[in-house]
């Protein structure tokens, strides 16, 4: 007698821990490069009671390193923090699939959706909305977590390449050939096919090498201009919004190599001015890559204070370097109609 109500007591407990297990309001999305199609065959993200959520994709994916994709409304609202991925997907350009799964850190994800981000032009506190899962040849597998303008990635895994039978790829089609399907699905519009062949083949350790991190920051040097907004985007996918209070500090910060950098100004009648900035990848890697690892870099905005004559600076020390493939013209009056302190 005394075992059983033990029994019932542990059988309790478990369910009671389950309820109270915190959950969050997310999706998840795939991601891919923009020269490497691929499409997820199958892959879902683990909760501890045993449940899970499908990872959706579209029929060929290549929306970008760490862009979301395709998003699907599955399960309840709210939703656990995951402890592990599986997936299974075919790499069209290189004629093959690959496969792997691999224990999540719940930890580390369970802070950041309990810390949240600051909306911009909310100027309100909201949890992480997605979890991407992106797929690049080689089996290279990258989880982040994106939450307003912010990315964060959370790991870096290796899959292995396994067979799928093409009658279970493709149902109803049972004469479909592997490498003449995938060779079809592979081929790009003519300026992404011209960008491939340039660089001669599949860049496998591409994406391993965008992780390099470095330590670095913003700034601008305008007259009577303030700093009133910087938005990241890095090449391993991590994204940062800053403003208010961590902007004034502007602290420098390991970050890896910046793929677009936008400069939100303020000048005296208030009136704010966007800047967003494309960089160029070969320029800025050699930038960065001849630079000291080991010492602080700053990226520079300056112009005279009609804006006009804007230059883009990168500065070590005493060198500065002007970064000159990037369009300075793009840039904009920003209207909020939520943040107008």
């Amino acid at each position: 007698m005394k075992k059983y109500f033990l029994h019932i007591i542990l059988l309790i407990t478990i369910s009671c821990q389950k309820q109270m297990e915190e959950k969050f309001e997310w999706l998840p999305t795939e991601s891919a490069p923009k020269l490497y199609p691929m499409n997820i065959y199958t892959g879902h993200l683990y909760f501890e009671d045993g449940g899970s959520v499908y990872i959706p994709c579209s029929g060929r994916a290549h929306n970008g390193w760490g862009n979301d994709g395709s998003t699907h409304t599955q399960g309840e609202d709210l939703k656990p923090v995951p402890i592990k991925l599986a997936i299974t997907w075919a790499s069209f350009t290189e004629n093959k699939f690959y496969t792997g799964s691999w224990d999540l850190p719940k930890d580390k994800m369970l802070k950041l959706f309990k810390e949240g981000v600051v909306n911009y032009d909310t100027a309100t506190r909201q949890t992480y909305t997605q979890i991407l899962v992106g797929c690049a040849p080689g089996g290279v597998v990258v989880v982040w977590m994106y939450g307003a303008g912010n990315q964060v990635e959370i790991g870096r895994y290796q899959a292995h390449e396994t067979h799928i039978a093409m009658s279970d790829y493709v149902p109803g089609n049972e004469t479909a050939d592997q490498k003449e399907f995938f060779k079809t699905l592979a081929e790009l519009s003519p300026e992404l096919e011209a960008i491939r062949k340039q660089r001669g083949g599949i860049e496998y350790g591409l994406w391993d090498s965008y992780r390099k991190k470095y330590t670095w920051r913003t700034r601008i040097e305008i007259p009577n201009h303030g700093f009133e907004d910087m938005s990241l985007e890095m090449y391993n996918g991590e994204k940062e919004d800053i403003f208010d209070e961590p902007l004034k500090k502007n602290e420098f910060k390991e970050r890896a190599v910046p793929q677009n950098v936008t400069f939100m100004l303020r000048n005296f009648k208030r009136k704010r001015i966007v800047f967003a900035l494309d960089l160029d990848e070969e320029e800025i890697f050699n930038l960065f890559k001849q630079a000291d690892a080991t010492k602080t870099i700053e990226i520079i905005l300056r112009a005279n204070e009609d804006l006009s004559n804007p230059s883009l600076i990168f500065k070590q020390g005493d060198k500065e370097t002007p970064i000159v493939k990037i369009d300075l013209e793009n840039t904009w009056e920003y209207e909020s109609l939520s943040r107008n302190e």
